[in-house]
């Protein structure tokens, strides 16, 4: 009888152990099987509460502008007034070679105007420059930069766009990029009297030595006045004066004429006769409104 119990027992031992061992592998490890899980697709943790000290940022991206300005501007001149001194008189270089050097490089798109003017500066090589401060291209290049992007320059248009009803010009607006490639809109050359005499008679205008002209996609800059600048006015910043004036008849305006009082406008020939106008460099005021002022002929 003790011999038939333990027998039962150790029947019921091994029926106990075949069946868990029937079991399969991935029934065996509910918790590897899980954890498996949570590794190949893991949940994006929370966000982190925003700080708050922390603000947006108000830096917005330049806008790209929608066209470049291709287009030759009308043969003109700004003459007149006082003639000058006798040639070599007072100091100025009176010829070069008649060739001209590329500033090289170039900058950014300057400005958030819906139309790209690309500009070129070169300078007149041969310039014997005496007693006179020597302007390398480059230095010519970096006045007209900051002639053009001053604060009260052309690329103020951006934000305060123009209307000009006798050029049919309508909410204008420029931005603009220097270049030395042969991909520009306009050229800006500073050059000797005779020269400037020469190129500019070529199409009909006479700047009797002194004057600065334009023609097709070329700007004629006076090294007269840039030396000397302008007679009675020793404190005016001319280089802005005459690079601002001659980029506003490439971007389509002819002359003004003066409003009656207060600052001239930029496209009025400040250096001929100011006729009640003041002075004034810049196409803008430090308020933005564009200075303009009764159309004249150019």
């Amino acid at each position: 009888m003790l011999r038939m119990l333990m027998v039962a027992v150790l029947l019921l031992g091994v029926t106990a152990c075949g069946s868990s061992s029937d079991k399969p592998d991935s029934a065996a490890a509910p918790g590897v099987e899980a954890l498996a899980s949570v590794t190949d697709s893991p949940e994006a943790p929370p966000s982190p509460a925003a700080s708050p000290s922390a603000k947006p940022s108000s830096k917005k991206p330049a806008p790209k502008p929608s066209a470049t300005l291709k287009k030759p501007v009308n043969a003109g001149g700004d003459t007149g007034g006082a003639k000058p001194v006798s040639p070599g008189a007072d100091g100025v270089p009176m010829r070069g070679a008649g060739t001209f050097t590329v500033a090289s490089g170039g900058t950014e798109v300057v400005g958030g105007g819906a139309t790209l003017v690309r500009y070129r500066v070169e300078i007149e090589d041969g310039i014997q420059w005496g007693g006179n401060p020597v302007w390398t291209p480059a230095e010519t290049a970096a006045e007209v930069e900051r002639a053009i992007g001053a604060p009260r320059g052309w690329t103020l248009s951006a934000e305060h766009p123009v209307t000009y009803g006798p050029n049919r010009l309508a909410d204008a607006s420029w931005s603009f990029q220097r270049v030395s490639g042969t991909d520009f809109s306009v050229r800006l050359r500073l050059a000797t009297p005779d020269t400037v005499d020469k190129l500019c008679a070529s199409v009909g205008v006479n700047t009797q030595g002194i004057y600065s002209c334009r023609y097709g996609q070329t700007i004629l800059l006076n090294l007269r006045r840039w030396l000397k600048g302008i007679a009675g006015h020793p404190g005016e910043d001319f280089h802005a004066n005459t690079i601002n004036h001659e980029m506003g008849h490439f971007l389509g305006f002819d002359h003004m004429k003066c409003p009656g009082s207060g600052p001239a406008p930029i496209m009025q020939t400040q250096t001929i006769a100011l006729n009640g106008c003041t002075m004034n460099s810049f196409p803008f005021t430090t308020g933005g409104a564009f200075v303009q002022g009764p159309w004249a002929p150019s």
